[in-house]
Parts: C-alpha cells; structure tokens; sequence
C-alpha cells in the first residue's frame, strides 16, 4: 500500500479553509489509504498531526504542539539533535489554497525531493495563480472581462486608465488571493482605498468592469492517465452581489448548501463551458483536479472566464459525486496520477577542466 502524506495549511490568507479540505481528505480516506496528516504551519515549517482528529485543535496557533518534521529525497524525518527516518513517501496530496502550496513553491520542493504530488507542477501553479497572466493566455479560448493589474510601477497609469476608460462599477480583487477574500463592488469614488486595501494584503489588486446581471458557473477538471475526466457544472449561489468568503465557506461549499448542482442550463451552454474547461486544462497544462470558475452575463447571454483554482475547495469532490465518483474513487484518481518530476541526466562536459578563476 502506497504511504500517502496530506499536507494542508500553509502561510496563506486561505489557511483556516486549508485545515479544513485536509482533515476533511484524511477522514474521508484515513480506511483506504496508509496516511500521514502533515500540517504546513505558518512558519512553512512541516509538522506530523497524525493524532489530530479535531479541527478545534488547530484554532489557537500559539499552542500547538507538534513534532516537526523534514522531507529529503524521498523521506520523511522526524527533526530533533539528529533526524530520525520516518518512511518513505510515495505520494503527497496537496490540499494547501493559496500560499506556497497553490503557487507552486511547494509542488517545486516535492519535486526536488523525489516525491510525486497530486497538484500541478511548480511553472503551471505559478502561471494560475496569477488572474491577470491567466486571462491573458485564454483569452483566444473564451472571452475575458475587461481588467487591469495595479502595481506599484504602473499605479498612476493605471489609476488614470480605470477613471478614463473603465465602466463607474467595477471589481476590485487582489491578483493573486482565492476564496473571494478581499473582492469588493466599488465605483469611481472609492476604488482607489479597495486597491490600497488589497496593497496591505501584500498583492496586487486587479480591477475588472463589473457585469451586473450575472450568473456564476464552475466546473472541476482532472486528467486520469490521458483522459480528462469533467466533473458537473455548479450555479452558486450568493446572497449578496457577489460571491463572497461567508457565501463559500459560512454554508456554503463546506457544508454543502447555496449551489445548484446540476446548473439548470441550456445543452448549448453546457457543451460550450466544458469545451472552454478542456482547453483551459491543458491551455495551462495542469494537473490533478482544478476547478474553473465562470462569469454568465445574463443580458448579452455572453460566457466569461474568471479564474482557475488549481486547490479547489474540498478538492471539487461535490463537482464528481453527480457524475458517479465518490471521495475514494477522486483521491484514487489523483494518487494514481500524482506527478513525478522527470529526472534529468546530466551531461558531462570538458568545460571545467583545468579551468581557473
């Protein structure tokens, strides 16, 4: 049996709801699978929560008490004067949003350390989790809501450009921050604090017009040997103008409320949002389950893209339990599938010989 290690948390804005997809994957296949609950704290240090069974547990940061522990080519150890061996890791299930374990950082030192992971690779992750960037390398596959990134070395342009050429109800959202943290409806009289706001968090904001008649729709993606596998398409549903963090998480995805599960959606819309999705998917070349995120104007029946969560919530596994696979049968498909970084031999060459500096 493989030993598996599901590794949640992570420095990230998205840190709690990290606890909560892992300890939530572990319960759900703790009778399956030979697992190790690894918690990333939010020092990125690793440290073995196997005994861990409450989420309660992980509330107060400052009393933790967890041994640390260290992955090295293939290894588990446990830290301490000399570093004790463990076993050997066959597989990590990354279930760490935003952060290192969505922007590829992690994904990059797994690789380094011999160890297949069930996310995409460290290029791929970094690329996603940039919402400008994204937009940009799909915009030829599906239309795009008008946006602009605000950084520090382009700010007064940029302001200049929104106050010019932009609608006078925008969205304002940091660039590179999930689970609807830090999204704001604003106009031309109070961006400019949202996107001072969004500095403090320390990202960029990108600022997109608003489409005001609109429906969201989302839908998960994972490649199974060279299949793509498309999960259901959702329509959630927000109780406010948006989706936001309380719509998602306080009764929303965790708990399985707020979302239509089939969208209530014509034949031509469904094919033409899961033909965006595969070529999304391999556009980006992910891997593992990902969720896409879509923006339905309901006025000029228009289909935007908005994002792609390469750490989906939950791991989307309420996206596939309509289509027939269950929780076991999603992390089998991710576990059997988990990357390993391609080995590169080295090439020896005459270069350093009798060479001197």
């Amino acid at each position: 049996m493989k030993k598996i290690c599901v590794v949640f948390g992570g420095n990230s804005v998205e840190h709690d709801i990290s606890i909560i997809t892992g300890m939530q994957c572990c319960k759900n296949i703790e009778n399956y699978f030979d697992i190790e609950k690894i918690y990333l704290g939010l020092d990125n240090n690793f440290y073995l929560a196997s005994k861990i069974d409450d989420l309660s547990y992980f509330y107060d940061k400052d009393k933790l008490k967890l041994p640390q522990v260290v992955f090295l080519d293939g290894k588990m150890y446990k830290k301490g004067i000399i570093l004790t061996k463990i076993f050997e890791v066959d597989c990590v299930i990354n279930c760490c949003h935003g952060g290192i374990g969505e922007n590829g950082d992690l994904a990059g030192f797994f690789a380094s350390n011999n160890i297949a992971i069930t996310s995409a690779d460290s290029l791929s992750s970094h690329i996603a989790m940039d919402k400008t960037l994204t937009k940009k390398l799909v915009e030829d596959i599906v239309p795009t809501i008008k946006g602009i990134e605000v950084r520090d070395d382009n700010f007064d342009e940029a302001i200049k450009e929104i106050k010019e050429n932009f609608d006078k109800d925008m969205i304002v959202k940091p660039n590179s921050l999930g689970s609807s943290i830090g999204v704001k409806v604003c106009s031309n009289y109070d961006f400019i604090e949202q996107i001072e706001a969004i500095k403090e968090m320390g990202d960029n904001a990108l600022v997109e017009n608003r489409v005001k008649n609109l429906k969201e729709y989302n839908q998960a993606c994972m490649l199974d040997g060279e299949n793509l596998i498309l999960s259901e398409i959702e329509e959630p549903v927000s109780k406010s103008q948006y989706l936001t963090f309380d719509d998602k998480y306080n009764g929303g995805k965790t708990k399985g409320r707020d979302r239509i599960i089939p969208a209530k959606i014509s034949k031509k819309l469904r094919e033409q949002i899961s033909s965006h999705t595969r070529a999304i998917y391999k556009r980006l070349n992910m891997h593992g389950v990902v969720r896409i995120d879509y923006i339905f104007d309901t006025e000029q029946k228009k289909l935007y893209f908005n994002e792609i969560n390469t750490i989906p919530g939950s791991l989307a596994y309420y996206l596939y339990e309509p289509i027939g696979i269950d929780y076991i049968s999603l992390i089998e498909m991710l576990v059997n599938n988990a990357k390993q970084t391609k080995k590169f031999s080295y090439f020896k060459t005459d270069i350093l010989k009798d060479k001197k500096i």
